[in-house]
């Protein structure tokens, strides 16, 4: 993944602190920018022209933006089993995204269509 600018932001997007929900290291920097950016890009199309509470749109954009840095930590498919340091999150993050923000925002978006 290339890293990314704060220009890529979406506007009027809250900003977040999405390092010290993941517990990420600093030299993971670059990575938790960029699964913040695309985790506001998410969630910012998802809201359209929604009216949502701040507080809800950052909450929303910590938890698409853990889903996607959890994706790379996750320990499936490696074979590091054996050392508890550097086993990774031993649970499979969804395979959407955006599934652990749907609770979160459902009451404001209104109904689906079939």
């Amino acid at each position: 993944m290339a890293e990314t600018t704060p220009e890529a932001y979406p506007a009027g997007m809250p900003p977040v602190d999405l390092s010290a929900y993941v517990r990420a290291s600093d030299r993971d920097d670059a990575f938790v920018t960029e699964c913040a950016a695309r985790a506001a890009q998410l969630v910012s199309d998802k809201l359209g022209a929604a009216t949502v509470p701040t507080s809800v749109v950052s909450t929303a954009i910590l938890e698409v933006g853990a889903n996607l840095y959890q994706r790379r930590v996750s320990a499936i498919g490696a074979n590091n089993y054996g050392d508890p340091e550097t086993m990774g999150n031993p649970m499979r993050p969804a395979l959407d995204p955006f599934t652990p923000a749907w609770p979160i925002l459902r009451p404001y978006l209104g109904p689906g269509l079939a």
